[in-house]
């Protein structure tokens, strides 16, 4: 919880998978979908740390349905800001 909008709700630790930045949505055939950071990386990583190869998979638009990356893209994602 915290105590005024001001405040974050969530600090990344170091290294995290996601610092903000552009999301990309990936369908990997009987894993689901799962965000990553729209990087150059040689093995995309999901922000819930699954790896595949970009062969296996192909960028899909809307949100995944891992509900782990889900939760981080949440946690990252900008709120508007306003009287509570």
């Amino acid at each position: 919880m915290r105590c005024t909008t001001a405040e974050p709700v969530y600090d990344w630790p170091d290294g995290a998978p996601y610092d903000g930045g552009t999301l990309v949505t990936w369908n990997v055939p009987g894993y689901g979908s799962h965000a990553t950071t729209d990087g150059s990386r040689r093995l995309p990583t999901s922000l819930c740390g699954f790896t595949w190869s970009k062969e296996e998979g192909r960028r899909v638009s809307g949100l995944p349905d891992c509900r782990e990356c889900l939760r981080e893209v949440q946690l990252g994602a900008e709120r508007p800001r306003g009287n509570w």
